[in-house]
């Protein structure tokens, strides 16, 4: 525990780090996120019904069922059965699609049906503004062979066959909404999640690599080894306080991140969220190792200023953080697969998109999580294989 504190005091005596890439790092991540203002689209598209007249000039049981079909669930309009009216309707575009049945045309259907001859024409009329006339039309071609069928396969009078086409096209025409599972999160929220890679991993090793150089300074090293403390107990207060640099420094990240761009998510997108914090606090620990790494090289607060400046700027590079994945070019790509900035980014990318929570969709982001936490645990290995042999050598 008294090494612990010993250490807390080391980073609070450099708190400079703490402002300078925490603290302004992450204001500048908002301020990249608030200048994007992207929001997710809440817009529910509805499609207006189609303008549609018919004009019966028959009125069988076939037309009339054959009328009803096309104003079912559309825009009906009135239209006079004249051909000026008809045609000034289409040309102003206040019907989409109008239907004219000729007078006999129930009783030459029947009759075609019969024979096997082919079945009579309708008039229609489509307006070309608008391309929902043309799907009316379909529609519309679609219900009168059904009726031509059904007078062809089973005969009848015209209102069985009616009956059963309007019976049809009930049982064929059902459908349902299924409601989306969770909703894409805010564009606001992906580009400064994407940006604070570069925070993240930045505070972080420059913390603890600056921590590790106070304490393997000769004076305060000597000092350590003669107290009463074992070796033991000072390593685990050693990687207790790299942990604490990397969690907290997650946490203020990721919270104000939620905070000001996704908090209305929380309850509509909390698998997501929960992703990318994982996502996020994966690259936090695998930064803890590279920190450790750092440390274990002996570097000076100077190099580890400019090596935690350079490799967070690289990783955030390789990640896409600042291009996008899509946009780096095949061999960058290709190196950035060993880094595990690629796999940070990777994720957040597919988990703020992701329309569906299922496990089929899930499994493969918690893989590149898996993936990012191998970085760390190799890097950390290494280090710890760095220092063994260091202090070999110093003995």
């Amino acid at each position: 525990m008294t090494s612990f504190r010993t250490h807390l005091r080391i980073l609070w005596g450099h708190r400079i780090y703490l402002i300078i890439y925490l603290v302004l790092l992450s204001c500048m991540g908002v301020l990249i996120g608030l200048t994007y203002g992207g929001s997710p689209d809440t817009t529910v598209y509805e499609q207006d019904p189609a303008r549609v007249a018919v004009i019966d000039r028959d009125g069988s049981e076939l037309s009339r069922s054959l009328g009803e079909h096309v104003l079912a669930d559309r825009d009906v309009q009135l239209v006079a059965d004249e051909r000026r009216a008809i045609q000034d309707a289409v040309a102003r575009d206040t019907c989409a699609y109008i239907l004219v049945i000729p007078e006999g045309w129930g009783e030459a259907l029947m009759e075609a049906a019969s024979q096997g001859e082919e079945a009579p024409r309708l008039e229609t009329y489509v307006s070309y503004q608008s391309g929902t006339g043309t799907l009316v039309d379909v529609a519309t071609t679609s219900y009168a062979s059904s009726l031509y069928g059904f007078a062809t396969t089973l005969g009848g009078n015209q209102a069985d066959v009616a009956a059963r086409a309007h019976d049809a096209f009930l049982d064929t025409t059902r459908m349902s909404m299924v409601p989306q599972a969770s909703r894409p999160l805010p564009g606001s929220f992906d580009i400064t999640c994407k940006f604070s890679t570069y925070p993240i991993f930045a505070v972080t090793t420059v913390c603890i690599a600056i921590l590790m150089s106070k304490v393997n300074a000769r004076p305060v090293r000597d000092r350590r080894l003669s107290s009463p403390t074992t070796g033991r107990r000072r390593s685990w207060g050693l990687l207790a306080t790299c942990l604490i640099i990397g969690l907290v420094s997650w946490a203020w990240i990721f919270g104000l991140n939620v905070t000001l761009f996704a908090r209305d998510a929380l309850a509509s997108s909390g698998v997501q969220l929960a992703l990318v914090g994982a996502a996020l606090l994966a690259y936090a620990l695998a930064a803890v190792a590279v920190g450790f790494l750092l440390g274990q090289l002996g570097v000076g607060e100077n190099a580890a200023n400019a090596a935690a400046n350079i490799l967070s700027m690289l990783m955030s590079f390789l990640g896409g953080a600042w291009t996008g994945l899509d946009l780096l070019p095949p061999s960058i790509l290709t190196v950035a697969h060993f880094t595990p900035a690629y796999w940070c980014t990777l994720t957040l990318e597919q988990a703020i998109s992701l329309e569906s929570t299922d496990m089929g969709r899930v499994a493969p982001l918690l893989g590149n999580i898996g993936i990012e936490l191998l970085f760390g645990v190799a890097i950390a290995l290494v280090a710890l294989a760095l220092g063994r042999s260091r202090a070999r050598a110093e003995l």
